[in-house]
C-alpha cells in the first residue's frame, strides 16, 4: 500500500485512499467544429479519432513534421465536433499549428480556454461518488457526459494519469465559484496543488514541463490508446512508425527516486556512473520516505541494471512503485 503519513501534502491521503477534489493548473481548450472537423484533426494526431463516437474520447499526441511532440492532449468527440484539452501553454501553439495547415476544409477552431473552469476529482471511490451525486457514469478514459452539480451545468470527463479513478469536472467560467461551493458543501475533502502534483509524478503522467524540445511520442511512455499504428497518415507518422519498427527509443520518461526530502530542481542532471543520462523535468517529496521523486527523460544507459545513479550528489535509483520503490 502507498504510504500516506502526516508529512504528505494535504489531501494526498484522500486521493490515494478514497476521494478528494482539487484545483488544476490552467488548461487549454480548443474546439473544432464543422463538417470536416474530425477528419481534419485526425490527420494531425497519433490516436484514431475517426472511430470515436460522441461521448467518447482518447489521449493523443500532436506532432510536428519531424515527429516531435507539440502537445499531449485529451481529445473528446462531441455532436458538434471535437474538444481538444491540452496543457497550457501548449493550447495556443496547438491552435496556431492547426490553423497553419487549415486551407479549404470546413472546420472552425476556437480557443475556449478562458470560457471554462476545471477541477479534478480523484481517488479509488471517485467514480461511485460522482455517480451517486450526478448520475454520471464514465467507465474508460475519455468517456464524458453532462450533468448538474447543485444547479450548475457541468461536464464530467474520465481521465487517466491520476490514480485508478480520476475525473475532470468542467463548468463555465462564470460558474466556477458555484462548482467549488458545491464540492465543499458536499463534504468532499480538498487536495492541495502539491498533493495533486505528487500524485501526477508518482503515476508518471507528463505535464507540459516534462515535454522537452524534440521529445518523441514513444519517449513519454504513453498508453497504447494514445498512438495508433493502423490509422491513416498523419503529420509526423513516418518518425513514429520508424521508432515502432526499431522496437525501442534511446530515452524514456522515467520515475527516479533520490535521497532527501528536498526535491531536485528542474534541469538537475541525472548521472549514471558519473556521466549525464538525462535531466529532471519535475519533482516532489516522496510521501512516507526520506526521499524525493522526480520525472526525467533518461537515456537507456541510465536504466541498465549495473548503472549507479546520482542526482545533485545524492544517491538515486529507478523508482519501481508509486511511493518511490526501493534502492537497487
Amino acid at each position: 500500500m502507498t504510504p500516506t503519513p502526516d508529512d504528505a501534502p494535504p489531501g494526498y491521503r484522500h486521493l490515494r485512499r478514497d476521494v478528494a477534489w482539487g484545483e488544476l493548473p490552467p488548461r487549454a481548450l480548443v474546439l473544432a467544429t464543422g463538417r470536416d472537423a474530425v477528419a481534419f484533426v485526425d490527420r494531425f494526431t497519433t490516436a484514431s479519432l475517426a472511430v470515436l463516437a460522441p461521448g467518447r474520447g482518447t489521449e493523443s499526441v500532436f506532432c510536428d513534421a519531424r515527429g516531435h511532440v507539440l502537445a499531449v492532449a485529451l481529445v473528446l468527440r462531441t455532436d458538434a465536433g471535437l474538444e481538444i484539452d491540452a496543457g497550457a501553454p501548449a493550447g495556443s501553439a496547438l491552435l496556431d499549428h492547426l490553423e497553419h495547415h487549415h486551407i479549404r476544409e470546413q472546420v472552425e477552431f476556437r480557443d475556449a480556454s478562458s470560457a471554462h473552469a476545471t477541477v479534478l476529482v480523484a481517488g479509488p471511490a471517485a467514480a461511485d461518488w460522482l455517480e451517486a451525486r450526478l448520475g454520471v457514469v464514465a467507465v474508460s478514459p475519455g468517456d464524458h457526459a453532462h450533468g448538474t452539480a447543485g444547479g450548475t451545468a457541468v461536464q464530467v470527463i474520465r481521465v487517466a494519469g491520476y490514480g485508478p479513478a480520476a475525473f475532470l469536472i468542467r463548468a463555465a467560467a462564470a460558474d466556477a465559484a458555484a462548482l467549488r461551493s458545491w464540492l465543499v458543501d458536499a463534504g468532499l475533502p480538498m487536495a492541495t496543488a502539491d498533493a495533486i502534483d505528487t500524485l501526477r509524478i508518482e503515476e508518471r503522467t507528463p505535464a507540459t514541463a516534462d515535454i522537452l524540445e524534440k521529445t518523441l511520442p514513444q519517449e513519454l511512455d504513453l498508453p497504447a490508446r494514445a498512438i495508433s499504428f493502423t490509422k491513416g497518415c498523419y503529420l509526423g507518422q513516418e518518425t513514429v512508425a520508424r521508432l515502432d519498427a526499431l522496437g525501442h527509443v534511446n530515452r524514456r520518461l522515467t520515475l527516479v527516486g533520490c535521497d532527501g526530502r528536498v526535491p531536485p530542481a528542474a534541469g538537475t542532471p541525472v548521472l549514471a556512473d558519473g556521466a549525464p543520462v538525462g535531466a529532471i523535468t519535475s519533482a516532489c517529496a516522496a510521501p512516507g520516505a526520506d526521499a524525493s521523486l522526480a520525472l526525467a527523460l533518461v537515456h537507456r544507459r541510465g536504466t541498465e541494471p549495473t548503472a549507479r545513479l546520482t542526482l545533485d550528489g545524492r544517491r538515486a535509483w529507478l523508482a519501481t512503485t508509486a511511493s518511490g520503490g526501493e534502492p537497487r
